[in-house]
């Protein structure tokens, strides 16, 4: 190679290479929110095809913030909730989600779960899925994730335009609206 020749090659070669270096990778990575919901899902789908509650109860254990989902649901009743009622209403709570979990298993026993994006909310993130029924049917399914301990738990989920945990909240304080707030019969209510 001849010398002008050489430095214009390394000149090329070297635009070249922080050209590529400087475009943005078209592989996509998924976010820690992104990749914690399509763990989170895929088990999910694998309790529901084994129609497990306990598989799912397993799942809720350790991933959802029972706790929250548990205040939040009294709304404005929540300041009802004594010390001492606490443990079992949570325990309760826990159990009403695995009944209607198990009351829907047959629709969210899907294929597959697909992650299509995530989106800050301030205090949560909001994860954006497609329950993949089988013979092309789809189900959207978000996610709403609280930020805890470096990590994520569930507070609540959407399923094909309905807010369980909303759902659930709107249950519980017409059961206190209907008794005066008697914080026994949203008890007795549960354990039906």
């Amino acid at each position: 190679m001849s010398d002008i020749v050489r430095p214009l090659s390394r000149r090329l070669f070297m635009s070249l290479g922080l050209s590529a270096a400087l475009v943005p990778s078209l592989t996509y990575a998924a976010s820690p929110a992104e990749s914690y919901v399509s763990s989170v899902g895929n088990g999910v789908i694998a309790a529901a095809r084994a129609n497990s509650v306990s598989q799912f109860r397993s799942l809720l254990r350790s991933n959802a913030d029972i706790a929250a989902i548990a205040i939040y649901s009294l709304g404005p009743y929540r300041k009802s909730l004594t010390n001492d009622v606490k443990a079992e209403y949570y325990s309760l709570v826990e159990n009403y989600i695995a009944r209607v979990f198990q009351q829907n298993a047959k629709k969210l026993a899907g294929q597959s779960l697909e992650v299509k994006g995530a989106k800050d909310a301030g205090d949560s993130v909001l994860v954006r899925s497609i329950l993949n029924m089988g013979g092309g049917g789809v189900m959207p399914v978000t996610w709403r994730l609280v930020k805890r301990g470096g990590g994520f738990r569930i507070f609540d989920v959407n399923v094909d335009g309905i807010w369980l945990a909303s759902t659930q909240k709107t249950n519980f304080v017409a059961v206190l609206k209907k008794n005066n707030g008697n914080m026994s019969a949203l008890l007795n209510y549960l354990k039906q």
